[in-house]
């Protein structure tokens, strides 16, 4: 990510005018608008982090729900709350996630939840989730040009 960086009340990160790199952005025929927040590197860091496992786990059950808390995301995804917060972190450092508290529950306790961000509704649809589907629908064609 960017050196000078403001944190955005969604727990993502803007980048300073000028910290793109037009050199990597041109490598990859990637053309961003001058005022992007973010960089190419922090697209790709996008994809490299919802496309792991269980990060593409938790923003697929979060695109199911409005908004789940962390112990909520462990039972429905059956795993350890402990091992789901790294990836919550990673998830909502990328600003593919946001963590808001909600103090109207009724009890001392404010409620917690995670819930995506339009950015990480646009990575998971448009990008993780119609890539695979795509390469498993493409999978005998590419298998078969392989074979030859």
């Amino acid at each position: 990510m960017t050196n000078q960086r403001d944190t955005r009340a969604d727990g993502g990160v803007l980048r300073d005018q000028d910290g793109g790199s037009h050199e990597t952005n041109s490598l990859l025929g990637v053309d961003l608008p001058e005022d992007s927040l973010f960089t190419l590197e922090e697209y790709l860091e996008m994809y490299d982090v919802a496309s792991s496992e269980p990060a593409f786990s938790i923003l697929c059950a979060l695109s199911e729900e409005e908004r789940l808390s962390a112990g909520e995301l462990s039972e429905a995804l059956d795993r350890d709350g402990n091992e789901l917060h790294y990836h919550l972190r990673k998830l909502k450092r990328t600003a593919l996630i946001r963590n808001r508290r909600d103090p109207n529950t009724g009890t001392e306790d404010p409620y917690s939840y995670y819930a995506l961000t339009d950015l990480g509704e646009t990575v998971l649809t448009h990008g993780v989730k119609a890539g695979v589907e795509k390469l498993a629908a493409e999978e005998a064609t590419i298998s078969d040009k392989y074979e030859e």
